[in-house]
């Protein structure tokens, strides 16, 4: 757990319990998700309806359609994530990265519980999703007072809880202007804080205008992120670009349940994406990965058939032995790389 009396010198995180040093963040998730609320994009298959209960025989149905039941796409249970947390401890993880944005069913009381009864260092984002997720609160705002709000959020915090990050930042798939608006207001914080940037982006689609916005935008790229580069890796052309920029990206689908249809019809498996990010590693681009998960829906916990929180370091790990001879390469993206961009408040320094 994060100690708020620390004293060590230079950039510390923020986690939701008080500032931690980068020897102390150890093994990190950049991009998972401890409560959540995404049941507004909720679609209706056969033959389970949308409020059937999640049970062992509509797996099925929910690996091919995962928000075709409520239930699935509202992230409720604590135990279940409590049990996940503590899974993640016991294999080697130190700390999490809770990267709900505002509106979206982020509670930060109920992460300082889970934080307690799992040993877990959590840091919480501020931000807003996708349009949908914004729920009255962009809409007729200045880019500048949102900057505010975020700054707000980052440096004096919410009834006691400071934020460690900006995320995610949802971008569609054809990006609305409310969303462009958010990117800004992101970035301006960015800049005033040195917090790092998450950018959640829908399909491959919206990275290159993405990148074309912080090539104008942004002050600075090397704590920006790409999330969900492994929606597809067939071509790693609009990859290579944001690393030719400095932009890191994030492959954080990994152990997600595997449907593939339109704009997800090329994901990758877990083997693909480790294959992919050590022939990145080899063209000089090691320190600009990050990995997760995005456990985001009731099937991606293990007390509901899916990985968990402890996947990456189980039986990810393994398969960067078999592919490299070593974990190395591993944790040098969820240790060195996210200590270099979470590490950000020089305030006592």
């Amino acid at each position: 757990m994060s100690d708020a009396s620390d004293t060590s010198p230079g950039p510390r995180a923020v986690t939701i319990d008080g500032l931690v040093c980068g020897d102390d963040l150890g093994f990190t998730l950049p991009h998972e998700h401890l409560t959540i609320d995404t049941t507004d994009v909720n679609v209706v298959a056969e033959p389970y309806p949308p409020e059937a209960k999640i049970s062992i025989e509509k797996l099925g149905q929910l690996r091919r359609w995962p928000r075709s039941l409520a239930e699935n796409a509202l992230l409720d249970d604590d135990a279940a994530v409590i049990f996940d947390l503590k899974k993640y401890a016991a294999v080697g993880g130190r700390t999490l990265v809770d990267v709900t944005p505002i509106g979206m069913g982020r509670d930060f009381a109920r992460y300082h519980a889970m934080a307690d009864a799992s040993g877990v260092n959590i840091i919480a984002s501020t931000g807003y999703y996708l349009s949908y997720g914004h729920r009255g609160r962009v809409a007729g705002r200045a880019a500048g007072e949102l900057a505010e709000e975020f700054v707000t959020e980052l440096v004096e915090g919410t009834a006691g809880t400071r934020c460690g990050m900006i995320g995610e930042i949802g971008m569609s798939k054809e990006p609305e202007p409310d969303e462009w608006k958010v990117l800004g207001a992101a970035l301006l914080a960015s800049s005033q804080t040195g917090a790092p940037v998450w950018i959640h982006v829908s399909g491959l689609d919206p990275v290159n205008p993405v990148l074309d916005f912080l090539e104008k935008h942004a002050s600075r790229v090397d704590n920006i992120c790409i999330c969900h580069m492994d929606y597809s890796l067939e071509d790693i052309t609009v990859h290579r670009r944001a690393l030719s920029m400095g932009v890191n990206i994030e492959l954080d689908l990994f152990g997600y349940p595997a449907w593939n249809r339109s704009w997800v019809f090329d994901m990758p498996t877990d083997t693909q994406r480790a294959r992919t990010l050590i022939g990145l590693a080899a063209d000089g681009y090691a320190d600009q990965i990050f990995v997760s998960h995005d456990v985001c829906m009731k099937m991606q916990m293990s007390s509901y058939g899916g990985y968990g929180y402890a996947h990456i370091l189980d039986a990810v790990g393994e398969t960067f032995e078999t592919l490299t001879g070593s974990r190395d390469l591993l944790m040098h993206f969820g240790i060195d790389n996210t200590r270099r961009v979470l590490c950000w408040d020089t305030s006592s320094s």
